[in-house]
């Protein structure tokens, strides 16, 4: 058998045809319930021009389906309808699409606008509650049936108008609690990455001025007793200033990227971001301060990491590690724990605290650093915490890692 080609295998019907499907027909039993006189209708066998009425009421209902696409056109075309039906239809009276099309109005367009419709509705109305002089030959009948209709008809247009300006306003404030959601998520969202910018600052900024500062310590001091130790300092100052300059430099064209049109800021604009694989010269340089860190590592290490996980472990190394030598002094003794698990990666960072030179780094603090840390490694689903420990400070951090497995060389220095 050949193949026919592509075949839907099911129909999305629109909510819209669904509702009209059960409205329309609904719309015309009232009708014919309430406006129509069955006895004289139901005489089709001897009559059969009656049928034309039924049909004509059937059809009539039909522009009712396009009522939210052009409310004012349908409206006007059910009072149309209604009043041509009005000089040969005595049994018959396409009423109801009126208030149906008048609530659409009401809801898709301006209050003149419906207020005007609201008030041209009262004429297929009255139209339509006067055929009572037609059917009935007593005065009495004629008003015991023109007074209800007409109250009927006036009561179901207006409370259509009313049911439309409240939908309208209901819808209004519906889009604007819309817009100010939006709003908010883009004030998170900004919020949230004015966080990160600030964070990526800190870090650049705080390793490299901290062993500046340091280093010119070191060598204010030595400057009359060992040259040689001072053009190392400035070395290293050089050293320090020039990657710092290269980092900021790389932020601020992502930072400019981002005002331009079609462009965002994210994480991968700052690659290539440094990572555990950097780890060896980042240990490098707290050594050329004088500060030498004992690295232990545990377990199966990883080539390969998700890269704002390997940039959040690498992060929190390097500002675990800064805080020391800023707080501790360079004649601490931090020791560096990587702990690599199945699922997970473990950092630990402990050190002994020396008081004294603990409030001189006080100067060196901007505050910021565990704050940033803690930030960093929720954004990534991990945790981290700090604490006093056997007389000095502890901080432990937990990183959630991919499954690639390979091994990663890091020179352990101490």
């Amino acid at each position: 058998m050949r193949s026919l080609g592509w075949v839907p295998t099911s129909i999305q019907v629109p909510p819209s045809v669904k509702r009209d499907a059960l409205l329309l027909p609904a719309l015309y039993l009232l009708n014919c319930l309430l406006f129509s006189a069955w006895l004289q209708l139901n005489d089709v066998a001897t009559k059969p021009w009656l049928l034309l009425v039924w049909l004509y009421g059937l059809a009539a209902l039909i522009p009712l389906a396009w009522r939210d696409r052009a409310p004012v056109t349908v409206f006007t075309i059910q009072c149309i309808l209604t009043v041509a039906a009005w000089p040969f239809m005595p049994f018959y009276t396409p009423v109801v699409g009126i208030p149906v099309s008048l609530y659409a109005v009401s809801v898709h367009r301006s209050r003149k606008i419906s207020l005007l419709a609201l008030l041209a509705s009262f004429i297929p109305n009255a139209l339509a509650a006067a055929v009572a002089f037609r059917v009935y030959s007593i005065p009495a009948q004629q008003l015991r049936s023109f007074v209800p209709n007409d109250i009927l008809l006036v009561i179901a247009a207006a409370g259509a108008w009313g049911a439309g300006r409240v939908t309208q306003a209901s819808q209004r404030h519906v889009r604007r609690l819309e817009r100010e959601q939006e709003t908010a998520r883009e004030m998170e969202v900004l919020a949230a990455e004015r966080r990160r910018i600030a964070r990526e600052l800190h870090d650049i900024v705080s390793h490299a001025v901290t062993v500046m500062v340091l280093q010119a310590a070191g060598a204010a001091r030595v400057a009359n007793a060992d040259l040689s130790q001072v053009k190392r300092s400035l070395t290293h100052i050089e050293t320090a200033g020039k990657q710092v300059m290269a980092e900021l430099r790389q932020l601020l064209r992502v930072l400019q990227a981002g005002d331009l049109p079609g462009h965002a800021l994210s994480t991968s604009a700052f690659r290539p971001q440094p990572g555990l694989a950097d780890l060896t010269g980042l240990l490098t340089s707290f050594q050329d301060t004088g500060m030498p860190v004992t690295v232990h590592i545990e377990g199966a290490t990883r080539s390969s990491l998700e890269p704002s996980v390997d940039l959040a472990a690498y992060r929190i190394v390097q500002e675990g590690l800064t805080n020391i030598l800023k707080h501790a002094g360079k004649d601490s003794d931090p020791r560096l724990r990587l702990v690599w698990g199945a699922q997970s990666l473990l950092i630990q960072i402990n050190n002994d605290t020396n008081p004294a030179e603990a409030q001189q780094g006080l100067a060196l603090s901007i505050g910021r650093g565990l704050v940033g840390l803690r930030e960093q490694a929720h954004a990534v689903g991990g945790c981290l915490h700090t604490e006093h420990h056997n007389g000095g400070y502890r901080l432990t951090a937990t990183l959630p890692l991919a499954d690639s497995v390979a091994p990663i060389l890091v020179d352990n220095h101490g």
